[in-house]
């Protein structure tokens, strides 16, 4: 039972971290094509939302980290995101 219990927090924590590349990958596509306002919006949004679920399930893993330094270092999250978190 607990062998299940932690391959599904690693199916969890990979499924958000697929989930946040793929926002990331969709926000910098909408600022180099210099996409209208609301679009850009719409992006950040998505990725926030996206950091925001990654740092939720890294810490019902387990993981805990005293601020969100190790999303910008791994992850490459801009700031602007992180600083919607």
């Amino acid at each position: 039972m607990l062998k299940e219990l932690s391959g599904e927090r690693a199916n969890t924590l990979g499924r958000a971290g697929v989930r946040l590349n793929e926002a990331l990958t969709a926000y910098a596509s909408v600022l180099e094509t210099g996409a209208d306002p609301d679009r850009v919006e719409t992006a950040l949004t998505e990725a926030r939302d996206a950091a925001w679920a990654l740092v939720v399930q890294r810490e019902c893993a387990g993981f805990r980290s005293k601020d969100f330094t190790w999303l910008r270092e791994h992850w490459g999250v801009p700031e602007e995101v992180l600083r919607r978190i």
